[in-house]
């Protein structure tokens, strides 16, 4: 088994969409726009704050700062529901701690909104180490942000396996050395499927896939 595994935090641990479309129909709204479905935001998703405020709204993303700050303030007053968590997420990340795993969070989610989620959805308490949005002057899926996660773990990315569920965390993966997990259950925004170490569905599944897999070899 890896010693260390890194989890994505949206679309992979906890399912945001319905709070993130709610926020952002209501950007929507104020500029007399027609809302979304919860379909139509899951490919802006994994993109970034600005990008995804500006595809939501339709303008150029130099002109979506002034919305983003507006977005991320209305979903830091917002209470984290815990039945957003995807099913068997706790036990899991319980079991995997309760064996010696390593656990990390990689997420490109700003460090205040990443810890008041981590917080009110109780899952803090199983990750050693948090690399969060704007902890570093690169983002997901630059491999910096992987590397200092890692180091913060005391971790190879030879030993490592990293979890999401979209095309950033995939590239962030192979950029820095280390397996990809695909979580299916999560926003898939075109993961390429046919390079994925893992694929599954439900988070307890993992144990079994962990068993029988041999991990590939890694240069570092």
């Amino acid at each position: 088994m890896y010693s260390t595994i890194v989890y994505d935090l949206d679309g992979t641990l906890v399912d945001s969409a319905a709070t993130v479309a709610a926020l952002l129909n209501g950007l929507r709204a104020e500029q007399a726009l027609p809302p979304l479905a919860r379909a139509d935001y899951l490919p802006w998703l994994s993109v970034g704050g600005k990008a995804m405020v500006a595809a939501a709204l339709d303008i150029p993303e130099s002109e979506a700062q002034p919305f983003l700050e507006r977005f991320r303030a209305r979903y830091q007053a917002l209470p984290t529901d815990p039945a957003t968590l995807y099913p068997a997420v706790r036990e899991t990340l319980a079991r995997l701690r309760a064996a010696g795993t390593r656990l990390g969070l990689c997420t490109n989610k700003p460090r205040p909104l990443a810890e008041k989620v981590l917080a009110e959805t109780g899952l803090g308490e199983y990750f050693s180490a948090v690399c969060a949005g704007h902890d570093l002057p690169t983002a997901k899926p630059h491999p910096d942000n992987l590397q200092a996660c890692l180091a913060a773990l005391g971790s190879r990315p030879g030993e490592s396996l990293v979890v999401g569920d979209s095309r950033v965390d995939q590239a962030l993966a192979e950029a820095g050395g280390a397996d990809f997990a695909f979580f299916a259950g999560g926003y898939d925004d075109g993961v390429r499927k046919s390079t994925c170490t893992l694929t599954f569905r439900h988070h307890a599944e993992i144990f079994n896939l962990l068993s029988t897999i041999e991990q590939r070899p890694h240069h570092e």
